[in-house]
């Protein structure tokens, strides 16, 4: 982790992961505790209002270009973050653990691998088809990729790390 503030593109690659493929576009609902106006809308209390996150994450307004897949964005200290951790006092309380936990596990991949693209029996590259498989949990369509160790030594330090 003390590695982390010179590796400021694993945590953008993170940031833009989790904003261009959030995996639950839809946050949680909250209850409106009392009636209230937003925007010259009337909620009323006991609604159920439902953040749409997806739609956060592809507002042009926000993120420019937001349906290519940019970590570079994030260079701007203007850029807001991802809303996929929520957002104001209900922001989930695990959001550090998280970030944490994810630029140990793609800092650690990158260290140890080198990541391309599949082959076809031509020997072109296999490119993922960019399309989601879209349910209440979003993720990725099938794709291969080929994993190698970027050494020996790498091979041996993953071998024995399990």
């Amino acid at each position: 982790m003390e590695d982390r503030t010179r590796l400021g593109c694993v945590d953008r690659i993170i940031e833009e992961t989790l904003r261009w493929g959030p995996v639950t576009p839809i946050a949680l609902p909250h209850t409106c505790f009392k009636d209230d106006t937003y925007k010259g809308y009337r909620i009323p209390k006991g609604a159920l209002v439902t953040g749409n996150v997806w739609a956060m994450t592809r507002d042009e307004t926000v993120y420019k270009d937001a349906r290519s897949f940019d970590p570079d964005r994030y260079l701007d200290p203007a850029t807001p973050p991802s809303p996929v951790f929520g957002w104001g006092r209900r922001r989930c309380p695990g959001v550090h653990f998280a970030q944490a936990s994810l630029f140990i596990t793609i800092a650690s991949i990158l260290t140890a691998f080198d990541i391309g693209s599949a082959k076809d029996e031509d020997g072109k590259d296999i490119l993922p088809s960019g399309k989601m498989i879209d349910s209440l949990v979003v993720m990725p369509e099938h794709f291969e990729f080929k994993l190698t160790p970027r050494s020996a030594k790498h091979e041996e330090l993953i071998k024995n790390s399990f």
